[in-house]
């Protein structure tokens, strides 16, 4: 959570790191310990947040005089206050490290190319699939693994694949989250036909 200094209704200011830490040691988003996702004011000037993991509402009050003159960054999270195990893997969103070293190894389904395979890795770690299947597509609590071979929608071939992704999933039937067409990102459908060459890849590594 961020403090933006305001004026006139633009910035003002750079951010300050208001309050830190909710993730705890894994910083994906669909691996974190906490996930303030909604934020309110309350009549008494309250603030209430929402986390989207656990249900928990944090209520945050002030604690002393009128007379502030600027706010104070928040301290840096401790490493033993992580509520949930993990590991370090960088930005919660973005481009993860190992973005495009995965596809050397993997195999291309009939119909694609070994390029279109490293392509969808690549659209795939830097786009909004790692929150929900994870940065190694092991599944999160909010969408499933991509690994195993095993298929919650389609047939597992590449045309059923791509019909998922492009479509989306509106009502899951193992997990929380839904998924929206092209996973929400502004996907070309070039992006969408190598995304799905990458997961039918990943779901076939062991079937080489």
């Amino acid at each position: 959570m961020v403090f933006q200094p305001s004026a006139s209704g633009k910035p003002s200011g750079p951010y300050v790191a208001f309050a830190d830490g909710f993730a705890g040691a894994d910083k994906e988003p669909g691996r974190a310990a906490h996930r303030p996702a909604g934020l309110a004011t309350g009549p008494d000037g309250a603030l209430y947040v929402s986390d989207d993991v656990g249900g928990r509402i944090w209520r945050i009050t002030y604690q002393g005089g009128t007379a502030v003159t600027r706010v104070e960054p928040a301290a840096a999270p401790h490493e033993g206050s992580a509520a949930a195990p993990g590991r370090p893997v960088g930005p919660p969103e973005g481009t993860h490290p190992d973005a495009g070293n995965d596809s050397q190894s993997l195999p291309t389904p009939a119909g694609a190319t070994h390029e279109m395979v490293a392509q969808g890795d690549r659209v795939y770690h830097r786009s909004t699939c790692v929150g929900c299947h994870g940065s190694d597509a092991k599944g999160t609590p909010l969408g499933p693994n991509l690994t195993t071979g095993r298929w919650l929608w389609g047939d597992g071939s590449l045309p059923a694949i791509t019909d998922t992704i492009d479509k989306g999933v509106s009502s899951p039937k193992a997990y929380r989250s839904a998924m929206p067409p092209r996973g929400g990102a502004q996907l070309s459908s070039e992006d969408v036909a190598a995304v799905a060459a990458y997961v039918w890849a990943l779901g076939h590594r062991d079937a080489r």
